[in-house]
């Protein structure tokens, strides 16, 4: 008895940390599962992927994000892919798993470790993910729910990426999965999506100029492709991935047009079709991100002409990394030659005319050549 409480006097007492007491230090090896360990059931992928697909046709826009970022030379690019929600869906169908996760606080930011296990096979892969503070986010007054909110969100980037990556193959699959569903979902009501999602604009107060310019074409010619992009930014913004004025950068009112008293006609379009509908798949709480809601709902832009839209898709084409000869199809009938023209000025990054000099195909072999 003498020698146990002189052992203990001689062994330190290791203090518990005061808060984030389910965050456990994860360094060294006795702490890992290493190596393949016996299991209960043993996993059946082929009924993996059939509840994914399942899974998939249920989960829609929940499953996929969209948002833009900055690339080379200042041009805007678009990501697109699994969310957050179907990294978690996978790794739990995908069973027999571990996903942990650990942070550092480095002053200005956080560098959160994520790790994930396969207990089968005994395959683990780790990634870590830099979380800025400063990062912007929903707006509210209360800066500890601010920082809160940060730090959630570089929390679950570190799950999904380290999930995606170990988990690839049925990752993607779920996510293309959840794409299409939502494309034929949308296809089978494309007038009620195309103006619920106009309604969800304008609760928002953002001005539907704005949507139109990224998308490339006017609300009343968006396909359903086009709703699903438009759905799945909307989604990066309510999960705070992007901000409104990040995902549709505002448009400078011609001064000319300033004092003009008359709204545009996309707005009217979109507050008068969707009156009776209440099931917006963009949700307003969004509206708390746009830094200029109250006062950029600019009734003096006008909305964009038909060669504004072909310039702005050439644009986007250019930014895509795309062909300078995949012109889209409906500009090449031979009845929109002025629209493939704007078109390619977007791409060429010429500046937009009233008249455009539309090139004859021997010019556009050379210029391809």
């Amino acid at each position: 008895m003498t020698d146990e409480k002189n052992v203990a006097e001689f062994v330190p007492t290791r203090p518990q940390p005061h808060g984030h007491a389910l965050v456990r230090p994860t360094t060294g090896l006795a702490e890992r599962v290493i190596g393949a360990q016996p299991v209960a059931k043993e996993r059946d992928e082929v009924k993996v992927r059939q509840k994914l697909k399942t899974m998939a046709a249920y989960a829609g826009e929940d499953w996929f994000y969209r948002f833009p970022v900055t690339g080379p030379g200042g041009s805007r690019q678009y990501i697109e892919g699994p969310s957050i929600k179907l990294a978690n869906n996978v790794a739990r169908e995908f069973g027999n798993c571990i996903t942990e996760i650990r942070e550092i606080d480095v002053g200005d930011a956080w560098v959160f470790y994520a790790r994930f296990t396969d207990i089968e096979t005994g395959f683990s892969m780790e990634r870590s993910y830099h979380q800025r503070k400063g990062q912007q986010t929903i707006k509210t007054k209360d800066p500890q729910r601010a920082i809160d909110q940060v730090y959630s969100i570089g929390q679950s980037k570190a799950i999904r990426n380290v999930i995606v990556n170990a988990l690839g193959i049925y990752c993607d699959y779920a996510y293309k999965e959840a794409r299409n569903s939502l494309v034929e979902e949308i296809g089978k009501d494309l007038n009620g999506w195309r103006q619920r999602t106009l309604q969800g604009f304008v609760q928002m107060g953002l001005a539907i100029e704005r949507v139109e310019r990224v998308i490339g074409r006017a609300s009343k010619d968006w396909l359903a492709q086009d709703v699903s992009q438009v759905v799945a930014m909307a989604r990066s913004i309510k999960d705070g991935m992007a901000t409104v004025d990040e995902t549709f950068p505002p448009i400078e009112a011609p001064a000319a047009a300033a004092t003009s008293p008359t709204t545009t006609q996309s707005q009217t379009a979109a507050s008068g079709g969707a009156q009776g509908q209440t099931d917006s798949p963009i949700d307003a709480t969004a509206a708390q991100q746009s830094s200029s809601a109250t006062t950029e709902r600019p009734a003096a832009v006008d909305t964009l002409s038909q060669s504004e839209i072909a310039y702005q898709r050439g644009v986007t084409a250019k930014a895509e990394g795309k062909r300078r000869a995949n012109i889209p199809r409906e500009y090449t009938d031979g009845k929109h030659d002025e629209l493939a023209a704007a078109w390619l000025a977007g791409f060429d990054g010429r500046k937009l005319s009233g008249t455009i000099e539309v090139p004859t195909q021997a010019q556009e072999r050379k210029t391809n050549d």
